[in-house]
């Protein structure tokens, strides 16, 4: 009886494996590494900073506080000299290991065997354009998510990049903390952050571009259909 239900959940655990390969696989075939300025692809749990890429338009990002507001706000800074806080990337695709750890106790029995990590894992992960990843403050527990907030000089309401999200567990629950980088130069590595989710088919989700939003004299980054803040990533040392 033991050994006929240990070969059935290594058998569950294999199929899953298999699966995630075949998905991840099929998504790398279609999309293009994301890389820094170094030309190197960028990996899932390594430290990045987010820089401008237009000279003069300002540097890295970091956490702040609006004027009126309880929460905090990504911001970014002005001087290029400043490379902010640097950040870090979890895929959705990571979270497909999860079900392996979401199965019932006696079927994970295979997952301690062959060690295969579950969605908080840091391993090593190329991240791809254009599809759903997590971004957090390197050291931080928690992930950017969009939140919307009325603007200090206007109105009317905007939507914030914030911190807050509990990261990976991609569905509706979650659909405001995940976001997607986009190539837009072909001819270097220049990107935008883009949210427009896709972990959650029936949520209804305005996409729009993370754009900057000048207020009191500091950058914040926003959620428009019209705006984009192009930037490039540079490898940040660890300490």
């Amino acid at each position: 009886m033991g050994t006929t239900f240990l070969i059935s959940s290594l058998l569950i655990l294999l199929s899953l494996i298999v699966q995630s390969k075949a998905i991840t696989s099929s998504h790398e075939s279609h999309h293009q590494a994301v890389l820094d300025t170094d030309g190197n692809k960028i990996q899932a749990g390594q430290p990045y900073y987010i820089v401008s890429a237009i000279r003069g338009g300002g540097g890295g990002v970091s956490l702040d506080r609006r004027e009126r507001s309880r929460s905090s706000v990504v911001r970014q800074h002005g001087s290029e000299m400043n490379f902010g806080t640097p950040i870090s990337f979890s895929p959705a695709l990571a979270s497909m290991e999860g079900r392996i750890a979401s199965l019932p106790k006696e079927r994970a029995i295979g997952r301690m065997l062959l060690g295969v990590g579950t969605p908080s894992s840091s391993g090593a992960r190329t991240i791809l354009e254009s599809t759903d990843v997590n971004i957090r403050f390197s050291e931080m527990p928690v992930v950017w998510q969009v939140q919307e907030s009325q603007g200090s000089s206007s109105p009317r309401t905007r939507r914030y990049v914030t911190i807050g999200g509990q990261p990976g567990h991609p569905g509706s629950s979650t659909v405001r903390n995940w976001f997607k980088i986009e190539r837009i130069n072909n001819s270097s590595p220049e990107y935008r952050i883009a949210y427009c989710p896709s972990v959650c088919e029936s949520c209804e989700v305005v996409c729009g571009n993370v754009g900057i939003s000048s207020e009191s004299g500091k950058r914040w980054l926003s959620v428009s259909k019209h705006r984009e803040f192009p930037f490039v990533f540079v490898k940040a040392r660890r300490n």
